[in-house]
């Protein structure tokens, strides 16, 4: 017991090691360019777009803050957009026969999707990559074959999608929502048994499995807060744009990777988590809305993203755990 608590705090410290540059890193970079695009255009710095950015922010988070927990395994979730897509969907057909009561039906969607990839990828020994890309294509096919065409939130239940785009105090009720999901997530990662040992399985599973981790429970785990993410991204992104359809949150498994890369977690395991996925929605909520500020072209966008996810992932990729790159 007293070696397996032991290797439990390496795992912790090594992990905690190791973000601290990249966290240091990635904050730089969200007060760089949200330097530049100020010098750039005054108005950027304006009260309503910063709320903007906040706003925007919040679906990435969610989105992201289930990523990173199938990320920090060693593994990756690509079927985030098609859970988003499926739950916006569920949402919409919910809203009107249940009310409030379609919040938490739609969740448990999103619970289900993810439980089902966890037990997927740990039960049959398949690759999360193979069996998120599978599972991601099935959840959009149901929500397709659910509704071919989009769905609109009924007139009579808009004053129900006011608990995400109402405010309290002139803040948007959507960001008090985000900051609840971003204390929740920390205090799983870090003040529970369950996050520590996810942390400790990405560090060094041949280790975990020698001191005695159930790895089957903690992948599943780690897939199901996956789905929760994403369940949560879906409903909000449902709520904000007053529908839902089978390709909502398509664009959403790439952003929610990048989130999770730019803002200095490994793809290797072990190392970052929610804190540091908080920074990454930032700053790509700055770079979405400070190049639209300025007029950057949107094909130009996507190749300045794609650049950032290479820089990241070049600097936090622990290439001590793999021999060799595929």
């Amino acid at each position: 017991m007293k070696n397996f608590l032991k290797n439990i705090k390496m795992g912790t410290a090594n992990s905690e090691k190791k973000q601290i540059p990249s966290i240091y890193i990635a904050l730089g970079m969200l007060v760089f360019f949200f330097l530049i695009f100020s010098i750039v255009n005054p108005s950027f710095f304006k009260r309503y777009n910063i709320m903007t950015i906040g706003t925007a922010s919040v679906i990435l988070l969610a989105v992201g803050l289930g990523q990173v927990f199938a990320i920090l395994t060693g593994g990756i979730d690509l079927s985030v957009g098609g859970i988003m897509s499926l739950v916006s969907v569920v949402f919409m057909i919910t809203l009107e026969p249940l009310g409030y009561g379609a919040y938490p039906v739609s969740l448990a969607a999103g619970l289900a999707a993810g439980f089902l990839n966890g037990f997927l990828n740990s039960k049959l020994r398949i690759p999360s990559f193979i069996t998120t890309l599978g599972t991601g294509g099935i959840f959009i096919s149901i929500a397709f074959m659910i509704s071919e065409k989009p769905l609109s939130a009924p007139a009579s239940r808009f004053d129900i999608l006011e608990l995400v785009n109402g405010s309290v105090g002139g803040v948007k009720n959507i960001m008090i929502i985000g900051l609840v999901i971003f204390a929740l997530f920390f205090v799983i990662q870090k003040y529970t048994i369950t996050g520590r040992h996810i942390m400790f399985l990405g560090s060094n599973e041949k280790m975990s499995w020698m001191s005695g981790l159930d790895i089957f429970k903690l992948r599943v785990v780690a897939f199901t807060l996956s789905g929760l993410g994403a369940g949560l991204a879906g409903i909000m992104l449902s709520a904000t744009l007053y529908s839902g359809y089978s390709t909502l949150g398509t664009v959403y498994v790439l952003n929610s990777i990048a989130t999770v890369v730019v803002g200095g977690t490994a793809m290797t395991g072990g190392a970052g988590g929610v804190l540091n996925t908080l920074v990454g929605a930032l700053i790509l909520s700055v770079l979405n809305n400070g190049m639209n500020v300025i007029g950057v072209d949107v094909y130009a966008q996507q190749s300045f993203l794609g650049v950032l996810i290479i820089i990241a992932v070049a600097i936090s990729f622990d290439r001590k755990k793999l021999t060799v790159i595929k």
